[in-house]
């Protein structure tokens, strides 16, 4: 069942057809595979919901996590096969360059062919999203 302390750590909307998330506080649990089941469920449902069956940018603000955590984070939002099937794409925003140096190394190795997008700069994330959507829809 899942915990409905663990619903207030994130904050979902849609914005310029992009489903922007907020990670609020630090995600300890992501070791426990119950706690990251939910957190897999939670993604789901909102980005469902969100959507409406139309594949959008994912954009994930890392921005108020530790560093530590915020590396666990993207390495399970980045891995999950579930989410990724859900959105066009997943661009993730943080607040320092050492940390999005490593995460960009980290996505590169884990993902070569399609490797995520990691920005510092907010505006130039959003624009990514939206250029990402447009591109993707002017193909379809």
């Amino acid at each position: 069942m899942m915990d409905d302390k663990l619903i207030e750590n994130f904050k979902f909307w849609v914005d310029q057809d992009v489903i922007y998330c907020k990670i609020l506080n630090d995600l300890t649990d992501l070791d426990d595979s119950c706690k990251a089941k939910d957190i897999e469920h939670i993604f789901l449902n909102k980005i469902f919901t969100l959507s409406k069956d139309v594949h959008m940018p994912i954009l994930i603000d890392l921005r108020g996590l530790k560093f530590s955590s915020a590396i666990k984070s993207f390495t399970f939002l980045s891995k999950n096969t579930l989410i990724k099937s859900l959105v066009l794409s997943k661009t993730f925003l943080v607040n320092t360059y050492k940390l999005k140096m490593l995460l960009n190394i980290q996505s590169f190795v884990c993902n070569p062919a399609l490797p995520d997008v990691i920005f510092k700069c907010n505006k130039s994330a959003i624009q990514y999203c939206i250029e990402d959507n447009k591109t993707y829809n002017s193909l379809n």
